[in-house]
């Protein structure tokens, strides 16, 4: 199957979606140009989406995350899903930019500034200008990028209708048993919930081997073995890897700590065990729940802004979407996951995407900072200021270049990197650095902050 492409009106009105042979035939008799290549938009010049009797409308399902982002889009009336496309943050880079600025400033002051008064006032209080609600940029960085992925989205489909994830499990579901009879609480969707809420809690690591044993298949394991009287309650779950849950079989904690210490050759596997143990008998937790934590933060906020855009948001629960896609042997991707958030067709969708998902990579706009720092964090150089723009190209286009002749003679597509002499650097598609000439290079599409890529899904559960 093709890959679809957006279609706007000649007033750039969305009109909907064409397949990529229909958007070549419409190019070829003139009767379209491109608009955007990532994601493809073309604008059909002789029509008015005023003299539509009627256009298609849209529903854009959304599965947050604090590394990636998963949204499909779907046709409302008909089980067809017309396109997918992941986001992936930069939260972590700049976190690290952060951390970086911080220690830098932290020793220019001790050095130069110890003089100036402190931001902390008498009794510890902190000077900050800090409008309310004020997010880290890092986490604000998570909410920036849903918000104008979505809004771009809109602008090239006529999505009305939204459905989002709005937390990882149903918390009231777990509390109150009845909220909805006995026959939900206790049925298929409640034991996603729960893996669902073990996965969180323990931060997706195996509580005994802390992900030493190298075994990824996660599974609830009960403390007390429910052979020896334990029960089904929460406080006597954890998360474990299949082999530590084959290898505690019907032990208590105590029991199998006491044989892994009695063993007179331990591996690193023992050793991590013996450490494992002993802190589920303590009641601690292993693993770090950083992303969890940006995740938690970040989806209030995105569910606001989407109820702004939308008016209506159906949200559903991770669960949910997990037992969804489970039940309709879909694989594992993040869009797939976005797929299948809230109501979904007992058959299943029909799909028109052609198996591609747009890749969405968060790169930022550069930095506006100025100069360079040594490992001490201290300025040794101070960059000159310079045009931004070098022969009508800036740092991050994405350029079409045609070199005629040389080391890199050929056709290459990417994003430019512009010296002030004109020789460009040219980051390709496929990861190769090739270096040609202003002259040979056009424009395609302006930086925006955002790589793309455009690749297959995966067909493997």
């Amino acid at each position: 199957m093709e890959r679809v492409v957006f279609v706007l009106d000649k007033h750039k009105k969305p009109l909907g979606f064409t397949t990529e042979k229909r958007a070549r035939q419409l190019m070829t008799a003139r009767r379209a140009c491109v608009y955007r290549y990532y994601p493809f938009v073309i604008i059909a010049k002789d029509v008015d989406a005023k003299n539509c009797d009627s256009l298609q409308t849209y529903r854009i399902k959304i599965d947050p995350g604090a590394q990636h982002t998963g949204i499909a889009i779907v046709e409302n009336g008909t089980n067809r899903v017309m396109y997918f496309a992941q986001i992936e943050h930069r939260a972590r880079a700049i976190r690290k930019a952060m951390e970086t600025r911080k220690g830098s400033r932290r020793n220019r002051r001790s050095r130069e500034t110890w003089y100036r008064r402190s931001k902390f006032a008498g009794g510890g209080k902190f000077e900050s200008s800090r409008p309310k609600g004020w997010l880290p940029p890092s986490i604000q960085s998570i909410i920036d990028n849903v918000t104008s992925i979505v809004r771009m989205f809109s602008r090239f489909a006529n999505i009305t209708t939204c459905s989002f994830e709005a937390v990882r499990f149903d918390t009231q579901l777990m509390d109150n048993p009845n909220i909805e009879g006995i026959e939900y609480q206790q049925g298929t969707l409640f034991g996603f919930e729960l893996r669902e809420y073990l996965l969180d809690k323990y931060k997706h690591t195996c509580q005994y081997c802390n992900g030493e044993s190298g075994d990824d298949i996660l599974e609830r394991e009960h403390k007390q073995p429910k052979s020896r009287g334990g029960s089904d309650k929460l406080s006597n779950s954890t998360l474990s890897c299949y082999t530590c849950n084959r290898a505690k079989g019907a032990m208590t904690p105590e029991e199998w700590l006491e044989k892994v210490q009695a063993k007179k050759r331990k591996s690193k596997l023992d050793m991590a065990r013996i450490e494992g143990i002993q802190r589920v008998i303590d009641g601690k937790i292993s693993g770090s729940d950083r992303y969890c934590a940006w995740a938690n933060a970040t989806r209030k906020a995105e569910e606001r802004t989407l109820f702004s855009m939308f008016g209506e948001v159906e949200c559903a629960s991770g669960g949910r979407t997990k037992f969804n896609r489970t039940t309709l042997g879909l694989p594992k991707e993040h869009c797939i996951d976005a797929l299948c958030v809230g109501e979904v067709p007992s058959e299943g969708f029909d799909d028109h995407t052609g198996g591609y998902c747009l890749a969405i990579i968060a790169i930022g706009r550069g930095t506006r900072f100025r100069g360079k720092i040594n490992k001490c964090g201290i300025i040794t150089l101070k960059l000159k200021k310079r045009a931004k723009a070098v022969q009508g190209f800036m740092n991050g286009d994405i350029v079409v270049a045609d070199a005629p002749d040389g080391k890199y003679a050929g056709h290459h597509v990417g994003r430019v990197m512009t010296r002030a002499s004109g020789s460009f650097d040219i980051r390709c598609n496929d990861g190769s650095l090739v270096n040609v000439n202003a002259r040979f290079c056009r424009v395609l599409q302006h930086n925006n902050g955002y790589r793309y890529l455009v690749g297959k899904l995966s067909t493997k559960e």
